[in-house]
């Protein structure tokens, strides 16, 4: 999977012609910044969220931007209709994560300071030593950090019993709805 401006172009022009709705939360867990519904959900409160709705708490600062990157990589996986297990779905998502905030200069002990952001930490410092040194085409992931960063995600509590788990996601190829 090659991940480009063009695939963040590709939900900038989704919003815009309201093919994915932004909004603001009301009800995320506490922690949680940003959230892509692929599908619709209902509230606590038995409201409605729609399905291709963008939650966003807030895009005051640079880690705002961040979470918005990673949720907006789930947006474009599920207009671009991909088959993408989820575990790798939410693995390129901290890799993005982690390419936006180093590339804005956000000091590292703010982003990467668990598992699963040290682990794309890495794969991210790969693509960008690629870059760097000018290797011609499209950079590749280092295959061992990679494989750190999945099982990292794959075994945190938030995604081990879901779609994005080692077992559910990674070993069974479970899916988040790509329907566009």
């Amino acid at each position: 999977m090659t991940i480009a401006p063009q695939t963040f172009h590709h939900v900038a022009r989704a919003i815009r012609l309201g093919r994915v709705t932004v909004r603001a939360p009301t009800d995320l867990a506490a922690g949680v910044a940003a959230q892509y519904n692929d599908v619709a959900r209902t509230r606590a409160d038995g409201t409605a969220v729609a399905a291709n709705t963008l939650e966003v708490a807030s895009a005051a600062g640079r880690m705002d931007g961040a979470y918005i990157v990673h949720e907006s990589l789930h947006a474009a996986y599920d207009l671009l209709r991909t088959g993408l297990d989820a575990n790798a779905e939410e693995a390129s998502a901290y890799v993005c994560t982690a390419l936006y905030c180093r590339m804005t200069g956000l000091p590292r002990p703010r982003w990467a300071n668990g598992p699963i952001y040290a682990n794309a930490a890495e794969v991210a410092k790969t693509l960008l030593s690629q870059y760097q040194k000018g290797d011609p085409g499209i950079p590749w992931v280092g295959e061992s950090e990679w494989r750190m960063l999945r099982a990292g995600v794959g075994l945190h509590p938030v995604y081990t019993s879901g779609p994005g788990g080692i077992l559910t996601g990674w070993l069974l190829g479970q899916q988040y709805t790509h329907d566009g």
